[in-house]
């Protein structure tokens, strides 16, 4: 491999190693979805040292510290996010190391003094009757404004689609195809996630296709289906996160997480429920790995509390 490469554009170095080289602690080759996911973790950290003036070349100690500080924003506690970063970039500095383009390797201190979580936490849900009365606040209920319609089917495409609340406002009208009989949404890659379209859960038909149809009577500078002012600007994540706190407490639910996150998860239940494969839910949840899925479906062995 040219090593010049890894000065002149680190992210396709990075790409053709993991291409031609790199191999797993178990000494094979990455799985195709793995290399997407690792090739987007490279690049946030790549561009996180750009912007402090740094490189893969040049990093130390304290850039490293820094990116964790950074990155345990978009962490949740027990998870193991900050782990999985470090022994990446502890592997491709080897790497470096052994090309002779660096003389140390600052994440090998780091990487052996953390440890894999043994328990990671068990994901907030809703039950299937909760699931069921959330939904039927989802399809109920006259709207007297466009905000109302707005934020019902923001709660809507949460719950019967399973994307993100960064996915959900990152939409574009044209991605939304409610004219079919069964609709569907098209989510474009996002981070690690992958690129997929979605069929959307029946129940969500009718609201999404009476917010389609205003949104597009709606003239705006900008395309992004879900809108949070008369400029057409995207919405915030504070406003989506009432929005569900919203229709939750409109069907007298409570949880101690009420974000989409809890509706993304109660969507990956529903479809575990119904007979789909571990595989098939992290595909439809745009997820490279099948952990998400996994712990989804050890809930269904949990016995229901009387």
């Amino acid at each position: 491999m040219n090593t010049e490469a890894w000065i002149i554009d680190p992210e396709e170095a990075y790409a053709q190693w993991q291409r031609d080289e790199a191999l797993g602690s178990d000494r094979r080759a990455f799985a195709d979805q793995s290399i997407i996911q690792h090739k987007s973790m490279f690049s946030r950290f790549h561009q996180y040292l750009v912007a402090h003036r740094q490189s893969v070349l040049t990093y130390g100690t304290d850039h490293l510290d820094g990116f964790f500080e950074h990155l345990a924003h978009d962490c949740l506690p027990g998870t193991t996010t900050r782990l999985r970063y470090l022994k990446l970039i502890d592997r491709f500095t080897r790497h470096l190391v052994n090309l002779e383009l660096r003389a140390d390797n600052p994440a090998a201190t780091m990487v052996a003094r953390e440890t894999w979580p043994e328990d990671e936490p068990v994901p907030l849900y809703l039950s299937a009757e909760d699931d069921a009365r959330l939904q039927c606040v989802c399809i109920t209920g006259h709207h007297d404004s466009f905000k109302e319609l707005r934020n019902r089917a923001i709660v809507a495409l949460f719950l019967a689609s399973g994307v993100t609340a960064a996915e959900l406002r990152q939409l574009r009208v044209a991605d939304l195809d409610a004219t079919d009989v069964r609709p569907t949404v098209f989510v474009n890659k996002h981070g690690p996630r992958i690129a997929r379209r979605i069929p959307i859960d029946a129940f969500a038909s009718d609201v999404l296709a009476a917010y389609l149809d205003a949104r597009q009577r709606m003239p705006g500078p900008t395309g992004w289906l879900f809108i949070a002012t008369a400029a057409a600007n995207p919405m915030k994540p504070d406003t989506l996160l009432k929005c569900v706190r919203t229709a939750l407490r409109e069907a007298n639910l409570t949880a101690a997480d009420e974000s989409p996150r809890l509706l993304r998860n109660t969507y990956g239940r529903r479809q575990l429920i119904a007979g789909k494969t571990n595989e098939q839910v992290s595909s439809m949840l745009g997820l490279s790995s099948h952990r998400t899925a996994t712990r989804l479906r050890q809930t269904l062995d949990v016995p229901a509390v009387r």
